[in-house]
């Protein structure tokens, strides 16, 4: 009789002590092999995580197109509500990655589906319900502080979820996908949300997504009903044999400071941290910088800042496919982290092209191109880091997680600031390309930082 495949080998059983722990590694299927399923989770993690993100930058949308304008808040609250997400999102970061580790990925996006689904609706009960403009920022700042907390293990546990499930071959592609999907997510905000307040008020807007958030909620947990419990949601240990699968289930896991302290886990949040605040720039402030600064107009701000966005995700897939080929069947660290290495490199050196270029044409090429060379490099850090932590990944990509979102929230405060002080003295425009190119130099010396990443059998850590 053949085995069902979605329940664990009985090299996978856990201890029914304590499953939260059990550093039973699951038998890993010859990388040419894919589990049943494993395409399918995938596909279901692209749908929560873009919706994730739809969610996530939906209310900036709604704030620039009718809460600033009829509302009374002035542009400044709203940044701070903003800013709140953001910054409870970061610090929830580490406690989302013990609870991802203590209770199974899957559960944790189970429990952040629901979570979102509440504060989407929070928000518009928010902008139904209140009598002044002071309540309504009030309210919506306590409100997306919370779905900041809510939202922390989104990333970790998908990264998780795709180390559990997909053949070795094709995880880092996995992650790509479902990186894009987070860029699908934020572009379709712009013209979707967007489309939504046109036919109904802000709220009601809010109130529909909070539904399709709910559907999404139960198509997730119906769909991932059959997947393997217990320790097959702990990534295992790249440097784990088959012949040590017995000795290590008999152990104690590794704390969770020993987890964080690791010199690989350390280094990728630092270069995350890098590529962050890199990132950020793009979604805060090439718009304005396209727009204003280089006085091109909304239209073609708008049109350009969402076809970077998109170029992005589309380097995300292609990363992940071109770290999976440089990886090989053994999935050699050393020959995977060359694609984050000379992308973010590269990204860095093309966007100081597009900064020092006069001419409009040329900056909107080199910007296009700067931020598909940035995204090529997200898939590496999310397989790198999970197999890094392993068996506390989930842990670990927390931490990473952690860095970049702290570069990400510095990156639209000292992008600003430094291009007013620089002004003052040279001329805004010049104070804007100054502040740009330091974006740019930050992205190179995040790439650098790869060199202090080691494998596991290497670094003995």
């Amino acid at each position: 009789m053949t085995r069902d495949p979605y329940r664990p080998c009985p090299a996978c059983e856990v201890s029914p002590m304590n499953d939260s722990t059990s550093l039973a590694a699951p038998a890993q299927l010859p990388a040419t092999m894919a589990p049943r399923g494993a395409w399918r989770v995938v596909v279901l993690l692209m749908l929560v995580v873009g919706l994730g993100q739809f969610n996530r930058i939906a209310i900036s949308v709604a704030g620039a197109e009718r809460i600033i304008r009829e509302n009374g808040i002035d542009a400044t609250r709203m940044g701070q509500i903003y800013s709140a997400f953001l910054l409870f999102y970061t610090l929830a970061m580490v406690p989302a990655g013990w609870l991802i580790d203590r209770f199974g990925a899957r559960g944790a996006l189970i429990g952040f589906c629901l979570g979102s689904a509440f504060f989407v609706a929070a928000t518009a009960g928010v902008g139904l319900l209140s009598p002044s403009a002071f309540s309504l920022w009030l309210g919506l700042l306590v409100v997306r502080s919370l779905m900041g907390f809510v939202n922390a293990p989104l990333h970790p546990a998908a990264a998780g979820m795709v180390f559990a499930h997909v053949p070795a071959r094709a995880k880092s592609l996995a992650n790509g996908l479902v990186t894009f999907a987070a860029c699908a997510g934020i572009s379709a905000t712009y013209y979707g949300f967007g489309a939504l307040i046109d036919r109904l008020s802000w709220p009601t807007a809010f109130v529909v997504t909070a539904w399709i958030t709910l559907a999404v909620a139960a198509i997730w947990t119906w769909g991932t009903r059959r997947l393997p419990t217990g320790s097959v949601d702990l990534p295992h240990s790249p440097a784990i044999s088959a012949d040590q699968t017995h000795s290590v289930a008999i152990e104690r896991p590794p704390s969770a400071t020993s987890v964080m302290l690791r010199r690989g886990v350390i280094w990728l949040a630092l270069s995350y941290a890098c590529l962050g605040y890199f990132q950020y720039l793009f979604f805060y402030w090439i718009q304005y910088y396209i727009g204003t600064i280089q006085h091109l107009g909304d239209d073609v701000s708008r049109r350009y800042s969402t076809f970077i966005t998109l170029t992005m995700g589309l380097g995300m897939i292609a990363g992940g496919w071109l770290a999976d080929r440089a990886a090989g069947a053994d999935s050699s660290l050393a020959r995977r982290r060359l694609v984050p290495l000379l992308g973010m490199i590269a990204s860095g050196v093309v966007f100081e092209v597009g900064t020092a270029s006069g001419d409009a044409t040329m900056m909107m090429a080199t910007f296009t191109l700067s931020a598909g060379l940035l995204g090529m490099c997200e898939a590496a850090f999310w397989t790198t880091i999970v197999e890094l932590g392993a068996p506390r990944g989930g842990l670990a990509a927390a931490v990473m997680n952690f860095g970049g979102n702290a570069g990400g929230l510095l990156s639209p405060i000292v992008t600003p600031w430094l291009s007013e002080k620089l002004g003052a003295t040279y001329g805004t425009s010049v104070g804007w390309r100054v502040s740009l190119t330091v974006a740019g130099a930050v992205s190179i010396l995040g790439a650098l930082m790869w060199i202090g990443v080691k494998s596991p059998r290497v670094a003995g850590s």
